[in-house]
């Protein structure tokens, strides 16, 4: 089995290629700018040049993007798009035409073409090929996708997604898609190139994806509290038996020290309520059930040791599954293609 696993972050893709023949602490792995920042670069650099920009491709994640484009017409430059890449900056077309951005299939004369998409399966293969490496037909990739919520927060609709997987068993497997639901752009579009490709997909969130990663680093199934500390986004999970019980997720940048104690300790007693963090400017928290108490907590992600060792998680101790934390979440990748082939059979 050879399988390319990719874990889109806010500021990061992280990269590992999986084999069987070869152990994690061997394997071929690469931590890269995600795309959004690689895209927002280059509209900045168009900016400073003086060139309307124009944006075309799949939707994808926002963020440095998004706020490039931003700058670019605060500077009095056109903003040009096709839908489907101005869909990254707000599920309604028309909110993104009231920005400014001009919504449009051909790209206008003189103004520089910029590709969107959350994976650059060209880039990558030129990578591997300076290895001497052939990029695998089986490809795994995790993104934060929000949902398509044209007049609802999407935060609301990201969470929903989460909770219905929660509900249907919570296991490793009902966060990943070999078909992702149809609200779920982001996943579809990268679904999309890799087929267009010719490659084999698996989509997951990353959050989950990060929180079953870190899981191999458990002494064993007994409740432990696992949390992502990413770039954008903090999730905070209870897993037990193998199946996530209780979750929240928060922007890493609002979460103080006295926030996340909080917000931990009512998790692991079942009170956080949805409302608790989604007023707060999160994303939101469910509780199926509380499976009794926490013997252990990681913490993982590459905003970690902004929190760990801190007073409001004592005894917390850094996940770093087959010797590296930047591949957590592309290990609960692979678990979750290895679990899907096995179902499949």
């Amino acid at each position: 089995m050879s399988l390319l696993a990719i874990d889109v972050g806010a500021g990061t893709q992280d990269i590992l290629l999986y084999s069987d023949e070869v152990s994690l602490e061997g394997s071929t792995k690469m931590v890269l700018p995600s795309q959004t920042i690689l895209v927002g670069n280059r509209i900045n650099r168009a900016r400073l040049a003086g060139r309307d920009v124009f944006l075309q491709g799949p939707t994808m994640g926002g963020g440095a993007s998004t706020a490039a484009v931003r700058w670019h017409l605060a500077a009095g430059l056109k903003v040009f798009a096709t839908p489907s890449a101005a869909a990254t900056i707000n599920d309604n077309l028309e909110r993104v035409a009231a920005l400014g951005v001009t919504i449009q299939e051909e790209a206008p004369i003189g103004a520089q073409v910029i590709e969107t998409g959350d994976i650059d399966i060209a880039a990558l293969d030129r990578a591997l090929q300076i290895f001497d490496i052939d990029l695998p037909a089986d490809m795994a990739v995790a993104v934060q996708d929000h949902g398509f919520s044209p007049e609802r927060s999407n935060r609301l609709v990201r969470f929903e997604h989460l909770t219905d997987a929660i509900r249907s068993g919570g296991r490793l497997e009902a966060f990943a898609y070999r078909q992702p639901p149809a609200a779920m752009t982001r996943m579809l579009a990268v679904q999309g190139a890799l087929l267009g490709a010719g490659i084999k997909p698996l989509l997951m969130d990353t959050g989950p994806a990060a929180i079953f990663g870190a899981a191999l680093d458990l002494p064993d199934e007994s409740p432990a509290l696992i949390i992502n500390f990413g770039n954008g986004h903090t999730v905070a999970a209870i897993l037990a038996e193998g199946r996530i019980t209780a979750i929240f997720e928060h922007h890493t940048s609002e979460l103080s020290l006295e926030k996340l104690g909080q917000f931990t300790e009512k998790l692991c007693n079942g009170t956080l309520k949805s409302s608790d963090v989604f007023e707060d400017g999160g994303h939101g928290t469910y509780i199926d059930s509380v499976p009794g108490e926490i013997e252990t907590t990681l913490v993982t992600g590459p905003r970690r040791q902004a929190f760990l060792g801190s007073g409001a998680l004592k005894g917390a101790k850094a996940a770093a599954p087959g010797g590296d934390m930047m591949i957590t979440g592309c290990i609960g990748l692979v678990n979750a293609w290895k679990r899907k082939e096995d179902l499949w059979r």
